[in-house]
């Protein structure tokens, strides 16, 4: 674990400065876009260079529902069927996106959890109504909390991808999870310090991974 996380903090410190302050607050006190966002970002492209992707899907979202994008009981009087005109019909682990940010809502909810300042990232029930969904898993409740202020870390495809190609660089005969990529990026933060938090660095690693 040292040689990776040595080695992996040689690489963040080879990308550009400005790099680390480019990310930008995703969702802050707006509960509802950062839960469309999570659920809705899972194996999708978040724009693309002719203005498809998620993000004007999401814009289109908070356009043509603003109050459902900052309380959740608003969100859920929604019917499923128009989460899906507006914002697409993606599956995960078989079932519709929209099926699925529908019931973390309802679970949120039930919890009393109608807006962000009711939110609590680290509370184990709130944390439950996210996981307890069929279809949704940590790494997107991470980016959930993310999207909310929460400084964290969302090891998808590209910080995944970025760590185990240092690994590989180095011949440490490691396959990487995400649960590695998330403790070797947090660790290279807590000794670099580089970007504001470690979402800043999240950030600034998936663009230079990227653009590999």
């Amino acid at each position: 674990m040292d040689a990776l996380i040595d080695a992996f903090e040689r690489d963040v410190r080879t990308i550009p400065r400005d790099q680390f302050k480019v990310y930008q607050k995703g969702w802050e006190g707006q509960i509802g876009m950062a839960l469309v966002d999570a659920v809705y970002s899972k194996q999708t492209l978040y724009k693309t260079k002719r203005g498809r992707g998620l993000l004007p899907r999401l814009l289109a979202f908070q356009g043509k529902h603003p109050q459902a994008g900052i309380d959740l009981r608003e969100l859920i009087r929604l019917a499923e069927s128009e989460l899906r005109h507006v914002l697409g019909n993606g599956v995960t682990n078989g079932r519709t996106k929209a099926s699925a940010v529908l019931e973390a809502a309802s679970g949120l909810v039930e919890l009393e959890v109608y807006t962000h300042e009711q939110y609590d990232h680290q509370n184990g029930s709130h944390r439950g109504a996210y996981l307890d969904v069929h279809g949704l898993g940590p790494v997107t409740h991470n980016y959930f909390g993310m999207l909310l202020g929460y400084p964290d870390t969302k090891p998808d495809t590209w910080i995944i991808r970025a760590v185990q190609r240092v690994t590989d660089a180095e011949s440490l005969g490691v396959v990487v999870k995400s649960k590695l990529a998330r403790t070797v990026v947090t660790e290279v933060h807590r000794r670099t310090k580089l970007g504001k938090t470690v979402t800043h660095m999240d950030h600034a690693i998936w663009l230079s991974e990227r653009e590999r």
